[in-house]
């Protein structure tokens, strides 16, 4: 009995099977297509695993070219994976690569007996979701109370996100903090993969306590609002990176480390390993990228015409910023690193209102916009249904 027979007797009793070869997994479909799926190996491009696979040349130029518009398969991503799809005959019909955990790339061949062609699209990735709930008390910090609870890890990232803009979490979490949460879990063919939205927080800081309800509608923006209806989200975030203390804080009188001499420091000075990433707190144009005297490798970040903020000691810019760029709130603008005047690897941060430098920890910063009037009463709704849910925890 020959392999081929063994694998289509097998397929025609369970329905599916699949072996491994040369460590490329072939699975056969009922409908007897043949799914190659090749992992993106370090520096390995479309172009060489199409041809490792047996796509032609001008097939696999075809699929690029197709596929260009939607996204540029020279960006697929070491660690992932590639689907070669053939029919029963033993053509190419469609490639298939996640982009990401929500959103996959599918370029299908729609060739005629006189032309090549591929059309692309981006598709959903399918999940089924599951409402959890969880809660703790910080002992250490929000990451080793989550993980001690054999919870997600990327859930303590999820929770200090919705309230990154009331705490800093690496500066002002202390021991007996505690937090409830009430969120998905995302699961695909019946496995889990990760967490979804969360749908409601409370986290309790210094004795204050912080909740954020997510809500949607055509009227509202989708994001969190707190018992008041009034967004969480705010202009500017509480921080620009993850460090580890404030090295030298905004002060009229400090003695400069470098010039031994007393003068102004109008800036926060972030103290960071090398290399750590640094974002834009708010959204805005760059107006100033590259090195800046004493401020070494910089950026400038103007968010409207009260607002500018400045990020300096950089050691490398991050990709694409450059004078004229428009970045959102969280993007990664640079990189630590101890360039111009620095004694260590650090950022110092400036903000700026109306051009003159303020102390950024005494600002009152603006709120985004609350939830609209004509979805109150809906809020309020969720906002209940949900506060009692998370006093039940």
């Amino acid at each position: 009995m020959n392999i081929l027979f063994k694998i289509f007797l097998a397929i025609g009793v369970l329905g599916l099977s699949y072996f491994l070869s040369n460590g490329d997994k072939f699975l056969f479909k009922k409908d007897a297509d043949l799914v190659v799926k090749k992992e993106i190996l370090q520096g390995a491009t479309f172009s060489v695993m199409a041809s490792e696979t047996g796509v032609a040349t001008d097939t696999a130029n075809a699929i690029l070219d197709g596929a260009k518009k939607v996204y540029n398969l020279a960006s697929i991503a070491a660690g992932k994976k590639l689907e070669f799809v053939y029919d029963k005959n033993g053509a190419l019909k469609e490639l298939v690569y996640e982009i990401d955990r929500d959103e996959k790339l599918s370029v299908k061949n729609l060739s005629t007996t006189t032309a090549e062609y591929w059309q692309a699209e981006k598709t959903p990735i399918e999940y089924s979701v599951k409402i959890d709930s969880a809660k703790g008390v910080i002992e250490n910090s929000l990451y080793q109370t989550i993980v001690e609870q054999n919870l997600d890890e990327r859930l303590a990232l999820a929770l200090a996100e919705t309230f990154a803009w009331q705490i800093d979490f690496a500066a002002q979490i202390q021991k007996g903090d505690s937090f409830k949460v009430i969120y998905e879990k995302k699961y695909r063919d019946g496995v889990y993969s990760h967490p979804g939205k969360i749908l409601a927080a409370e986290f309790n800081n210094y004795g204050e306590k912080f909740q954020g309800f997510y809500y949607e509608s055509e009227n509202t923006k989708a994001g969190y609002y707190d018992e008041n209806s009034n967004s969480v989200q705010k202009v500017f975030l509480k921080a620009p990176l993850q460090y580890k203390y404030i090295s030298s804080g905004f002060s009229y009188a400090r003695l400069n480390p470098i010039t031994n001499q007393v003068s102004p420091h109008r800036g926060i000075d972030y103290a960071a390993p090398a290399g750590t990433p640094a974002v834009s707190v708010g959204g805005g144009t760059v107006v100033q990228a590259g090195w800046n005297g004493y401020y070494g490798i910089s950026v400038k970040v103007r968010h409207n015409e009260m607002y500018t903020t400045v990020y300096g000691h950089f050691s490398s810019l991050a990709k694409g910023i450059r004078v004229g760029t428009k970045v959102a709130q969280g993007q990664i603008v640079g990189y630590v690193g101890s360039t111009g005047l620095s004694t260590g690897p650090h950022l110092h941060y400036e903000m700026h209102k109306f051009g003159a430098l303020i102390n950024p920890f005494k600002e009152k910063i603006p709120p985004g916009e609350p939830v609209n009037e004509k979805d109150k009463a809906a809020f309020e709704a969720v906002k209940k249904k949900y506060q009692k849910e998370l006093n039940n925890l």
